[in-house]
């Protein structure tokens, strides 16, 4: 008998081939997740679209319609992946609808305040 035993720890979850899997994600998972693709690269293109990045000074009108496109992105984002997490309870979809929407509000925000204001 040894001080030692033979095996003493559980194998790692990449060295055991029956831990090691996933499945593959539902239809419905990937369709979310396209959905919550389109919404922000909306919210990235279409202000640009009002106004031109190389533009330095925009009307208010055309800077609130900027703003709102990208809250429209953002909120349209926010929404699908409220339903993709109520669907499945995992964290992981507010992670993804919540981080990115706070990214394009500032970006809206600074948007607003530099074409408004001029820079």
């Amino acid at each position: 008998m040894s001080a030692h035993p033979e095996d003493p720890a559980p194998r790692l979850r990449y060295t055991d081939p029956d831990t090691h899997r996933m499945e593959k994600p539902p239809k419905s998972s990937l369709v979310e997740l396209a959905l919550i693709g389109l919404a922000y690269l909306f919210a990235l293109v279409a202000p640009s679209l009002v106004v031109p990045p190389g533009q330095e000074r925009a009307t208010a009108a055309r800077v609130a319609v900027a703003a709102g496109l990208t809250l429209l992105g953002v909120a349209v984002a926010l929404v699908v992946a409220g339903i993709a997490f109520r669907r499945t309870r995992n964290f992981s979809w507010l992670v993804v609808g919540v981080v990115p929407s706070f990214a394009l509000v500032a970006g809206a925000a600074i948007l607003a305040g530099t074409k408004a204001f001029g820079s």
